[in-house]
């Protein structure tokens, strides 16, 4: 089980002789999670294979289960990662304090999509996961909400404000971040993501700001473009 207060989440098992993987057992292991990942982006937790993951890190199944008892451990150990780079990025927004201006938040917004970029499928495949498993859910839930809280708190601070609800927004921000990358993933270049990037901004921005306070910000653009490339899904539309 995770720690509440650390927002931890259960303990993959991976298998290896040692404290720590050789070289090409550290190889093999980030091959395997990159495969992961992939395959949960396209079919989900549920639709995902132990020969689905293998077949798309090019390993063989003796390979994985040479490392990882399961599928869910192979997930945990996705979210191990997921919630350490979600959380560096948090804190990111959270150095910022009040004075940070549109374009700082642009920036940011503009590294959370990179976080997504390399960790948004396993956000899709827990929630899944978690309708299935209890431990996964409980543990995975404390340590989301303990990341959206730190969200919401960073947003208000930015408008210099103590937030009446840090969780509550920072899952609202958090929720619509991920759809924006997933269907931009789904859409690719059929869709503006310098655009909807922009627009992200502009919610964000508004979250926090309190009534009756003082903004330039609907008068002009934000400035922000990361320059990704679409999503591995983007050839599914002509």
């Amino acid at each position: 089980m995770g720690d509440e207060r650390s927002g931890s989440i259960p303990t993959a098992k991976i298998r290896h002789a040692g404290d720590a993987p050789g070289p090409r057992a550290a190889r093999t292991i980030a091959a395997i999670l990159q495969g992961t990942r992939e395959v949960f982006l396209l079919n989900g937790y549920s639709g995902t294979t132990i020969d689905d993951i293998t077949r798309a890190a090019g390993v063989s199944r003796s390979s994985f289960y040479t490392y990882f008892p399961s599928k869910r451990d192979a997930l945990l150990a996705l979210g191990a990662q997921s919630l350490a780079s979600a959380l560096a990025v948090v804190g990111e927004l959270a150095g910022l304090g009040a004075g940070a201006d549109v374009d700082d938040l642009a920036r940011w917004v503009s590294d959370y999509f990179g976080h997504l970029d390399g960790h948004g499928s396993f956000a899709f495949a827990w929630t899944q996961a978690a309708h299935q498993d209890r431990e996964i859910r409980r543990a995975g839930q404390r340590g989301h909400l303990a990341m959206c809280r730190r969200l919401g708190m960073a947003l208000a601070r930015i408008h210099d404000v103590d937030s009446e609800a840090p969780t509550e927004t920072g899952l609202l921000a958090v929720s619509m971040l991920e759809r924006v990358w997933a269907y931009a993933q789904l859409y690719g270049r059929h869709v503006d993501q310098a655009a909807l990037e922009r627009r992200a901004v502009r919610v964000l921005w508004e979250l926090e700001r309190p009534p009756g306070q003082e903004s330039d910000f609907l008068s002009r653009p934000a400035t922000t473009g990361s320059g990704r490339s679409p999503g591995p899904r983007s050839d599914q539309l002509t």
